[in-house]
């Protein structure tokens, strides 16, 4: 074979590594927060370094005598090649001086080797001509992104104990892995939008649902400062600003559709915009059709490089998404409400996706929905984490005493409890706030 097609290694530069770990207590602060185990390209160094790793993670002293120590007691020194190999690394070594260019050789050589393994197959994916050409091309993008982000695999497998110590790390920091909604009374029974959770909401038109998606992302944007994405498959980009304008404004949003603006709002329109246009909220409106989970995983790949950590997704809504003439609905709809929430553990993100009811509340004589209303699939209550199902009894009864009222049933809590709690609703401005008697 020729050399040229042998992986890319500089096994001078990591026994350098090593060696510098084993001579100097120091060293390994340099390396461990960048230089990953794999990138070792041989399995003996791997082991050495891994130990290191470990016993530093521990706040234990790094140094020939604890690495050596630590590989016998777990029966691997002589899978390494004993105290002699360890002794030939140190030896080798004069200072640790320069173990950071070392790192950045060794890391050179790992990412293309993993450039050289994504390249092989998404060569392979180019010759199935079974596959999709979307699925080919979500792969390769993903693939080819997570390199130039430097972004290891987080779905590994992984002992126990490594989960452990996360999460005594998250309790002993009381970090918590979900944000609020900002209402009071909703935060109590589900206690906030999880992390990696597939939030459904749930109702008949003109309940409000799109309304409740906008408040929960004007709320994050606000108050986490992280990225909201919205896709809207419904309305269009100005549709969707316009009701973003009215909750910032106050002015009727019917009217902001309409483009009409009353003299005395003039201040009110300026510093909405003003304060609407700070806020990390990005709009899509690719049309239904099109709008693919290939899409959406690309697009938030892009807004996660280029403005960190996600907040919050919504979609609305997912209905409205696949071939609306497929003959089988259900496993349209199903496809789609599982890639969803592949994509809330993907990007470590809280994603709400709108859905409607049945119909066939209407002729119920309580209306109010439950988990079986869901139209088109049982596959989205079976993903779903979270089931929020709006309702308003205004709708319907023109003389009931919860005017301006919109209950919030949670019909399925993976982590919680499910109920029912109210909340203040304004649909001409959309405005929430917490329900009082």
């Amino acid at each position: 074979m020729n050399d040229n097609h042998l992986p890319p290694t500089n096994i001078e530069a990591e026994e350098a590594i090593l060696g510098g770990i084993l001579l100097d207590p120091k060293a390994i602060t340099i390396v461990a927060d960048i230089l990953p185990v794999e990138a070792f390209s041989i399995s003996t160094h791997q082991q050495i370094y891994k130990a290191a790793l470990l016993l530093h993670h521990k706040d234990k002293q790094v140094d020939l005598m604890t690495v050596s120590t630590w590989l016998s007691d777990h029966k691997l020194l002589e899978k390494v090649g004993g105290t002699t190999k360890l002794a030939q690394l140190l030896n080798r070594t004069v200072s640790a001086v320069n173990i950071d260019r070392y790192s950045l050789l060794v890391l050179d050589k790992y990412q293309r080797r993993r450039l050289i393994a994504a390249g092989h197959e998404i060569v392979d994916l180019g010759y199935d001509t079974a596959i999709e050409l979307e699925t080919v091309f979500d792969f390769a993008e993903s693939k080819l992104f997570a390199l130039t982000t430097d972004k290891k695999d987080k779905f590994t497998t992984e002992p126990i104990n490594d989960c452990l110590a996360d999460i005594f790390n998250e309790l002993e920091q009381g970090s918590l892995p979900l944000f609020s909604t900002g209402l009071t009374d909703l935060d109590s029974l589900i206690g906030g939008l999880t992390k990696q959770d597939l939030i459904i909401v749930a109702a008949r038109p003109s309940m409000g649902k799109s309304w409740f998606a906008c408040y929960l992302a004007n709320h994050i944007a606000i108050k986490e400062k992280k990225p909201v994405v919205f896709f809207s498959a419904e309305m269009s980009r100005k549709q969707l600003t316009k009701r973003f304008l009215a909750m910032h404004t106050g002015i009727d949003s019917q009217r902001l559709m309409n483009n009409v603006i009353y003299e005395d709002e003039m201040d009110s329109l300026v510093n909405g915009l003003s304060n609407l246009a700070e806020l990390p909220i990005e709009i899509n409106d690719t049309p239904a059709e099109q709008l693919t989970p290939a899409k959406i995983r690309s697009e938030l790949r892009k807004i996660q490089s280029k403005r960190g950590e996600l907040g919050l997704v919504v979609l609305d809504y997912i209905q409205k998404l696949g071939d609306r003439a497929a003959g089988n609905r259900a496993q349209v709809i199903g496809k789609y409400s599982g890639a969803c929430k592949d994509i809330a553990k993907q990007f470590n993100v809280p994603f709400v996706v709108l859905a409607q009811i049945n119909r066939g509340v209407e002729s119920q004589s309580n209306k109010r929905p439950a988990m079986a209303s869901l139209k088109d699939s049982g596959d989205i209550e079976q993903d779903g984490d979270l089931l929020l199902m709006l309702y308003r009894d205004e709708y319907y009864k023109s003389d009931t005493e919860d005017n301006g009222v919109m209950e919030v049933i949670v019909g399925k809590n993976r982590n919680g409890a499910t109920g029912t709690c109210k909340v203040l609703f304004d649909p001409s401005v959309g405005a929430f706030c917490d329900y009082t008697s």
